[in-house]
């Protein structure tokens, strides 16, 4: 009787939380379902009062017309270049980062990752000045490199990694010494391969931010043929007028790339999360 009632509260419990994270969930997708929904909208019905969430008829123009509009294509081909090199940098230097500061004895270890720590409290605006005038005396503007070279790094990437390297039992790295590994090949061969769902997690999470990335790219690039997809589609928000369904088609084929991603790379991102959170 006693363990029929603690499977039923069991049981219950568990229904509970299902049902709270479908609320949860579908709270979280009301704003893509109300964007997709704006997206295919004539638009005089995107105005509509009470709004309406079922267009009739369904305008699929809108994508064809900012695709042949503005340059599209090139700004998403702007956005790809940006994103994996970005992302290909921090994953080698994030790891390295990561690894010596997880495995590497030397002095001033501790304040050194106590200061990446207290970096991922600085936020971007407050260094976007000092980020300018050192991007002009480099002559990264109006280029690909001054957006890339300020985020080739990541304090959180640094402190995922290092996390993800600690999950690696010592032993192994003991028994490839004695065997004659040295530092680098034991990086290589043996945690790197064991800290994969981090470096896909760190990858999926740098690829992101890079490419829903606003600010920097309105920082550096002033020219239009050099411009992403977040920094392009703002041009369809006018000052006292706002073409939705335009805006709206825009935000969600600049979004078809990093749910795919997401929805490939779930599996990693999970286990990558778990791993470093355990520990």
């Amino acid at each position: 009787m006693v363990g029929a009632r603690k499977t039923f509260s069991y049981r219950l419990v568990r229904v509970i939380y299902l049902l709270i994270l479908t609320v949860g969930a579908l709270a979280m997708l009301i704003p893509f379902a109300w964007s997709l929904s704006t997206s295919l909208k004539p638009l005089g019905e995107s105005m509509a009062y009470p709004p309406v969430w079922w267009p009739h008829p369904f305008d699929w123009s809108n994508f064809t017309v900012i695709w042949t509009m503005v340059p599209l294509a090139r700004w998403f081909l702007n956005s790809a270049i940006v994103a994996v090199s970005v992302t290909i940098g921090n994953l080698i230097i994030d790891s390295l980062a990561g690894y010596a500061l997880a495995r590497i004895p030397f002095r001033g270890r501790n304040v050194l990752h106590l200061g990446i720590v207290s970096m991922l409290m600085i936020p971007f605006q407050s260094v976007m000045l000092p980020v300018y005038i050192l991007l002009r005396w480099l002559g990264l503007l109006d280029n690909y490199g001054g957006m890339i070279v300020p985020v080739l790094v990541s304090a959180m990437g640094v402190f995922l990694m290092r996390q993800a390297f600690l999950t690696v039992p010592q032993e192994l790295e003991d028994a490839a010494m004695i065997d004659g590994a040295g530092r680098l090949r034991m990086f290589w061969q043996i945690s790197l391969p064991m800290v994969t769902p981090s470096l896909m997690t760190l990858a999926l999470m740098i690829f992101m931010g890079s490419w829903n990335n606003f600010l920097l790219p309105l920082l550096v690039a002033n020219r239009s043929h050099l411009w992403t997809v977040p920094l392009g589609i703002v041009m369809f928000q006018q000052e006292y007028f706002v073409n939705w369904p335009y805006l709206m088609a825009g935000s969600v084929l600049a979004t078809l790339p990093i749910a795919i991603l997401f929805l490939v790379f779930q599996r990693f991102f999970v286990r990558g999360v778990t791993t470093t959170g355990l520990k």
